[in-house]
């Protein structure tokens, strides 16, 4: 009975894919577009700048650099990443440099920051609506961090590895990603419609739907017999014929 239930599953699935698929495809497209059209004309595009630095333990460039060393500039690289995020005087500075008009609990939550693949080497980006903004504000921490850093830890050296550039295209939200989780579940929505209302329609149709549902074999088929109705002619002979039959 089980393996019944299951092929009669299987059987509804293929049914779906092969008489609804125009159906399903028409409403994947529809919603794939209603996405793209809502990520153009109603989601603001956000443009990010990111100014990268490298982390040295000692100030000496001379020194022999030990895997001691190397453990100290990647927490000092860590450090760092807190210290831009939560030092608002640094920010402050940082705005004013830029020459930005926010403050700096804004400027805290535009902030995109980490390490490289926990090396000594740590990034930071700034999103923004404007472009322009957003380059000013990665270059202003591009020319401040590396002067900043080491006078509020007292030890350990920030170098510029590379400077930001002023954003062309918006990191987010990108128009095809959204089109295609689009055409995703609008193609999934009307499959699962099509499939629930195909497999929970009980009604009888074929012999091979009595098969299907109770696993019985058919022993014979009625057939539909289909009478022919008396042609009612004119005149009185039409009437006694009709009076005949009652």
């Amino acid at each position: 009975m089980e393996k019944n239930e299951n092929q009669s599953s299987l059987q509804a699935l293929l049914f779906v894919l092969r008489r609804r698929m125009i159906y399903i495809l028409a409403v994947g497209v529809a919603v794939a577009l209603a996405f793209a059209l809502v990520t153009v004309f109603f989601i603001t595009p956000i443009y990010s700048s990111t100014a990268k630095f490298y982390v040295n333990n000692t100030q000496d460039q001379m020194t022999s650099v030990s895997q001691q060393d190397l453990s100290a500039s990647k927490t000092l690289a860590e450090s760092s990443i807190v210290i831009v995020k939560n030092s608002s005087q640094l920010l402050e500075r940082v705005i004013e440099a830029a020459g930005v008009d926010c403050t700096a609990a804004q400027l805290r939550e535009s902030i995109v920051a980490g390490t490289y693949s926990g090396t000594e080497a740590f990034y930071i980006s700034v999103e923004s609506e404007k472009p322009g903004d957003a380059y000013k504000l990665a270059k202003a921490f591009y020319d401040i961090i590396p002067e900043a850093i080491p006078d509020i830890i007292n030890k350990g050296d920030v170098s510029q590895m590379d400077p930001p550039k002023k954003p062309v295209e918006p990191d987010s939200p990108s128009v095809v990603l959204n089109t295609v989780i689009g055409g995703i579940i609008g193609f999934a929505i009307a499959f699962l419609v099509f499939y629930l209302k195909e497999v929970l329609d009980t009604t009888i149709y074929v012999e091979d739907d009595l098969k299907d549902k109770f696993g019985y074999p058919i022993v014979g088929v009625i057939p539909t017999i289909v009478t022919e109705q008396p042609q009612k002619s004119s005149g009185g002979i039409g009437i006694k014929r009709e009076r005949s039959k009652k």
